[in-house]
């Protein structure tokens, strides 16, 4: 008899630019035996063979109404587990009916805050999975936190190698990454700054919080202008992720600054066969024996001058053994079967 899994998260949409990658986690859940449900806050173009209910966000609908609508949900949908990935406001909202019901409950979240949803949710969570030590920093040494790695469905990520003459050069970068202060872009520009201009950046992504990512995109757009890079940097706007599978084979090089945790993007394109450029924690953490000495942009860029590209079989191999999404549920999935 198949465990019913009450899964929840932000976005179900396979055509979305930064969160389509929440319907290849539901779907290796269900590859892993489990009998999927899932409520996401806002629904667009899914593939996925089994039910998929939205909150109603992609519409609209106040908080206020979601929360309704989620309790409905969570009080007529029979289930033997409930995991919440990257929303804790819902590990919130369900906590209460968990513990009245003794449904185990589980969390993903790769963030640094310790909102109140979280210190609420983490009283009744059984567990909270984390990529890196530092994503939920107050919880060390809470047996609670399980600290995973991250993962990648590689089976959607294994693409065909491209000819030589079909790709960029090395000292053409691809960054991918929404257009946030938490990726840290401002450094990768200010190395791209120092380096001759034969070094180019092509980035992809946008801002995504209304709240505060224009702002930083002002920054940016301004950085790029006084440092005269005009010429040398493409910014691309966001692609749905699906268009990454021809974008990532066309590079060589992959640069990434992102701090104390592991971005996904950084392990698309290193299956894909990317060299990448990575603060020296996101390296460790992914198991990449090279990095920069520090985040300074000089270090960066005396980095990039001086690296040489690894094989795709290297990458690959670091990515497989480390980081496939497979692997990571199967490390969930040992406390989540049997509710420990």
């Amino acid at each position: 008899m198949k465990l019913k899994l009450l899964f929840f998260t932000p976005k179900i949409d396979e055509a979305h630019d930064d969160l389509a990658f929440a319907s290849l986690w539901a779907k290796a859940f269900a590859d892993a035996g489990f009998d999927v449900f899932v409520v996401c806050t806002m629904k667009g173009e899914t593939t996925l063979p089994f039910p998929v209910i939205s909150l109603g966000g992609e519409n609209g609908a106040p908080r206020w109404l979601q929360i309704l609508r989620f309790w409905k949900l969570l009080i007529t949908t029979p289930h033997d587990r409930a995991f919440v990935h990257m929303t804790p406001r819902w590990l919130m909202q369900g906590c209460w009916y968990w513990w009245l019901k003794k449904i185990p409950c589980y969390l993903w979240f790769t963030h640094y805050t310790n909102t109140i949803s979280l210190k609420v949710g983490s009283r009744v969570a059984k567990r909270m999975f984390a990529a890196t030590v530092d994503s939920m920093p107050h919880y060390n040494g809470n047996p609670k936190k399980i600290v995973t790695g991250h993962g990648i469905d590689t089976e959607f990520w294994d693409l065909p190698e491209r000819p030589d003459a079909e790709r960029e050069p090395a000292t053409h970068l691809l960054a991918v990454h929404r257009i946030s202060r938490s990726k840290r872009f401002e450094i990768v520009l200010k190395a791209l700054a120092l380096l001759p201009p034969e070094y180019t950046l092509t980035h992809y992504g946008r801002p995504q919080d209304p709240r505060v990512d224009p702002a930083y995109k002002a920054e940016i757009e301004a950085l790029i202008t006084d440092a005269r890079l005009t010429d040398r940097v493409k910014m691309m706007g966001s692609v749905p992720m699906r268009d990454l599978r021809e974008i990532y084979p066309r590079f060589r090089t992959f640069i990434n600054m992102v701090p104390k945790t592991i971005d996904k993007t950084a392990l698309e394109a290193m299956y894909a066969g990317l060299t990448p450029v990575l603060a020296r924690d996101q390296a460790e953490a992914i198991g990449y024996p090279d990095a920069p000495k520090d985040e300074s942009p000089e270090a960066v860029a005396a980095f990039i001058r001086m690296m040489t590209l690894k094989s795709r079989a290297e990458l690959k191999a670091i990515v497989e053994n480390g980081h496939s999404l497979k692997s990571l549920i199967e490390k969930m999935a040992v406390y989540i079967r049997p509710g420990t």
